[in-house]
C-alpha cells in the first residue's frame, strides 16, 4: 500500500506548520515528504513560473503521492496556490487537502478547490482523515474537517478540543531525506536548514491578545469552549528539539523563537533560562509585547542568551492603538518596557510600527514620533504599512468607517502577490511625498540618539510647515547606513556565534 504523502508549503523554507503535520503522519506509518514552494522575499516576490510549476509536476510523478496536502498560511500568495492547485488538478487525480489560517477561516470558500479542508490544529484531523481514507471508511463525522457530501452539499464539522498538552505532538525532524525546494525555477532536495545557520521554532501556541488586524483573535474564537487557548511545551520538550538541532546543523549559530509572543510563565522562563544557559548556548531571537515585558523575563533571557526581541507597539497613538487596533497598553506601560529592555542590556531591541492607513491622521503619526522620542535607547524601529487581512476584524472596520468599500478591500486583499506585499512592505508604504513623509521620516529618525537634537528641530520647523526635504533625504541616508550596521551584524554573529 502507498503511504507516501505530499506536503507542500509556500513562500517560507521553514515552514512549521508542515514540518508539525510531517512528524504526525510519519510517526503514524505514512511516509511524509515536504516541499518548500517558492523562497519569502518581500522585496521581489514573484507568482509560480511555468517551470516551477512543471518542477512540481516531475516530483508529484517521481514520489507518486497518494495525498497532497497545501499549507495555506496567508492570502498574500493566494495566486500562487492557485496554480499549484490547478496544475495538481490538471494532471493528476490525487485527492488535494487544504489546512491552514486561511482555510480555517474560509472553509467553505477553500472547499471549491480542495477536496478536503482541514481547519484549525490539523495533527491529529489529518491523520485520522488518512487513515479512514486507507480503510475505505467513512470522513463525514470527522472534527475538523469540512467536506462535500455525497449529494455535493457542504458538510462543516465541529472542531475538536485543543490539545492541551503540547508534548504529546511532538517535533519536527531535522534533516533527512524527502524534502525539496522550487524556487527561481530550480530545484533543489534536502532540508534547507541543515546548511544555513539558524533554527526555528515555537515554545507555545495561541496568543493572549486580541489585536484587530491578526487573524489569531479569529482562530481564538473558533476555539472558545475547546480548552485553553495559549498553551506551553515543556521546557524539557523544547531542550530535546534544540539539542537535534544543534547536533545536525553544523554551523547553527542563532535560535528563532516564532511564538506569537514568547512566554511569561512564572517557572517556565526560570527553567528556560537556566538550562538554555547549559545545553544550548546559542544566542537566539524572540518577539515579544509590552506587557510581557518585565526584568524577571527579560533578566532571565539575556543570561540564557537573548541577544534580539521584536516588540510591536504599532501606533504611539493612543486612539489608534486602543479604539482601531484593540491594544490596551498605555504610553507609560510602553515607555516603562523600553527603560526594561534597556536596563537588562537586550543587545538588539527592535519596535514594530504599522503606519499610513486609512484610519490614522496626521496628528497620529505625531503621536507616534513623540512617543518614539520617549522610548529608551538603543533600539531599531521596523516601519511599515498596515495589510488588511481576510477574516480579520479591521476589514469590517474599515467598511463600517467608510473608508473602503467591500470591492475595494477585495481588491488590496486578493490583488497579486506583487501588489500585496508593495503596499505592506514597499516603499510606496512608507515613503508618499506628503506631509504624512516627512514624520514617518522624522519617527524614522528617532532611533539615532545621535541625531536627536537635529531631528527635534526639523520636527519643529515641519509643525510650522517649513520642513520637507532634509528629512526625507536624511533618512534615505540612515536607511543606508542601517542596512550597513546590520550586515555588519548578521557577519559577527554567524563568525563569533555570540
Amino acid at each position: 500500500m502507498n503511504k507516501n504523502v505530499l506536503l507542500i508549503g509556500f513562500y517560507n523554507e521553514k515552514a512549521l506548520g508542515v514540518r508539525y503535520l510531517a512528524n504526525a503522519l510519519n510517526t503514524k506509518g505514512y511516509n511524509a515528504h515536504i516541499l518548500y514552494f517558492k523562497e519569502f522575499n518581500s522585496v521581489y516576490p514573484s507568482k509560480a513560473s511555468e517551470r516551477e510549476l512543471d518542477l512540481l509536476e516531475d516530483l508529484i510523478n517521481v514520489i507518486e503521492p497518494s495525498y497532497i496536502g497545501l499549507s495555506v498560511m496567508s492570502s498574500l500568495y493566494l495566486e500562487s496556490v492557485y496554480l499549484v492547485n490547478n496544475r495538481i488538478r490538471e494532471k493528476f487525480n490525487i485527492p488535494i487537502i487544504w489546512g491552514g489560517v486561511y482555510p480555517t477561516l474560509f472553509p467553505k470558500e477553500t472547499l471549491k478547490y480542495g477536496d478536503y479542508v482541514v481547519q484549525g490544529e490539523g495533527e491529529l484531523a489529518l491523520v485520522e482523515l488518512l487513515n479512514t481514507l486507507e480503510d475505505d471508511g467513512d470522513p463525514f463525522h470527522i472534527r475538523n474537517l469540512t467536506l462535500y457530501s455525497g449529494n455535493k452539499e457542504i458538510i462543516k464539522n465541529p472542531l475538536r478540543p485543543l490539545t492541551q498538552d503540547l508534548d504529546t505532538l511532538g517535533y519536527p525532524r531535522v534533516g533527512g531525506g524527502n524534502i525539496y525546494f522550487i524556487h527561481n525555477n530550480e530545484i533543489s532536495y534536502g532540508d534547507p536548514q541543515v546548511k544555513g545557520f539558524t533554527y526555528e521554532l515555537t515554545a507555545s501556541r495561541g496568543c493572549p491578545f486580541a489585536c484587530s488586524y491578526c487573524s489569531s483573535v479569529n482562530l481564538r474564537r473558533i476555539y472558545i469552549g475547546k480548552g485553553k487557548y495559549v498553551r506551553f511545551r515543556s521546557v524539557d520538550n523544547v531542550m530535546k528539539e534544540l539539542k537535534e538541532a544543534k547536533t545536525a546543523i553544523k554551523n547553527l549559530k542563532v535560535i528563532h523563537f516564532w511564538d506569537e509572543i514568547f512566554s511569561d510563565e512564572e517557572g517556565w522562563v526560570e527553567e528556560f533560562g537556566e538550562r538554555y544557559k547549559k545545553e544550548i548556548g546559542i544566542p537566539f531571537k524572540i518577539w515579544g509585547h509590552p506587557l510581557k515585558v518585565n526584568e524577571r523575563i527579560i533578566g532571565n533571557l539575556v543570561d540564557a542568551g537573548l541577544y534580539q526581541i521584536v516588540v510591536g507597539i504599532q501606533s504611539g497613538s493612543v486612539r489608534v492603538r486602543k479604539d482601531i487596533f484593540h491594544r490596551k497598553e498605555t504610553q507609560e506601560e510602553i515607555i516603562n518596557a523600553s527603560k526594561v529592555l534597556s536596563k537588562c542590556k537586550v543587545p538588539k531591541v527592535i519596535y514594530d510600527f504599522m503606519l499610513q492607513h486609512p484610519f490614522e491622521t496626521l496628528e497620529d503619526l505625531k503621536e507616534t514620533y513623540k512617543l518614539c522620542l520617549q522610548l529608551e535607547p538603543t533600539f531599531e524601529l521596523q516601519l511599515h504599512g498596515l495589510n488588511f487581512l481576510p477574516g480579520t476584524d479591521i476589514v469590517d472596520m474599515a467598511i463600517d468607517a467608510g473608508l473602503l468599500s467591500e470591492e475595494e478591500l477585495d481588491r488590496i486583499m486578493y490583488s497579486s502577490i506583487q501588489d500585496q506585499y508593495d503596499m505592506y512592505w514597499g516603499p510606496a508604504a512608507v515613503n508618499q511625498l506628503n506631509e504624512d513623509s516627512t514624520w514617518i521620516a522624522l519617527i524614522y529618525l528617532t532611533q539615532f540618539p545621535r541625531l536627536r537634537s537635529k531631528v527635534e528641530k526639523l520636527a519643529k520647523e515641519a509643525e510650522m510647515g517649513n520642513e520637507v526635504g532634509t528629512a526625507l533625504r536624511l533618512q534615505k541616508l540612515m536607511k543606508q547606513v542601517m542596512r550597513f550596521r546590520n550586515l555588519v551584524g548578521k557577519a559577527r554573529l554567524v563568525i563569533s556565534g555570540s
